[in-house]
């Protein structure tokens, strides 16, 4: 996808795993000068509140959906995706390379190993979030199965930096289009894999979680 197509879809990255004609809520977390805050929103309201977002603070946003506005797993309603934060930040074999770069080694990782390749990544200002789009979202009811892909897909992705402690169906990652304080560089979409002209997504039942990668 081209760099100028790129930076359009970023403004919608998070609509591609959230649904914003769901019940549910999703949260933001903002690191302000006094400190960190959280909050949470009904997911018809993302459009307004991600436009209101101050993009020179650092902000994550929660990956799952939940039934109460707070995202605590047992709160959990859904999530549409499978994920991995890429610490490359950390790694000799990322020391030098580009954010292209980095996604272009990620994704010769995954088919030499036969994982199935991220649908996005992002550059979060230091590392890589690799992201895999489910067809249908996972339900609460299948959690189980889907911290066991997230263990599986982490302990494959090790050698590329994975955070084995940025697993959980709560996690918050960083916001697309705000700045990494840490880096003074912007969070945004550098890698997407198309089918059809959009993101491809992944049958969590027939590809995923029974897949032998």
């Amino acid at each position: 996808m081209a760099q100028a197509q790129l930076s359009l879809f970023g403004q919608n990255e998070a609509e591609t795993y959230h649904d914003t004609s769901a019940r549910g809520f999703f949260s933001l977390l903002v690191q302000w000068p006094t400190g960190k805050r959280q909050s949470s929103f009904p997911l018809e309201q993302m459009p307004t509140v991600l436009n209101a977002v101050d993009h020179r603070l650092d902000t994550w946003l929660s990956q799952a959906e939940f039934m109460r506005p707070n995202r605590r797993v047992v709160n959990l309603l859904r999530i549409g995706l499978l994920f991995a934060d890429l610490d490359t930040y950390k790694m000799p074999w990322a020391q030098g390379r580009k954010p292209e770069e980095l996604a272009a080694a990620i994704t010769y990782f995954c088919q030499s190993e036969g994982i199935p390749q991220p649908s996005i990544m992002v550059y979060s200002g230091r590392g890589i979030q690799a992201k895999w789009l489910l067809e249908r979202p996972v339900p609460r009811q299948a959690l189980p199965r889907w911290n066991a892909c997230q263990t599986h897909l982490i302990n494959k992705l090790a050698e590329l930096g994975a955070d084995p402690g940025a697993k959980d169906a709560s996690r918050v990652l960083r916001l697309v289009n705000t700045v990494n304080s840490k880096s003074g560089a912007v969070c945004r979409v550098v890698h997407v894999l198309e089918e059809g002209g959009l993101p491809i997504r992944y049958n969590f039942e027939g590809t995923v979680a029974n897949s032998r990668w």
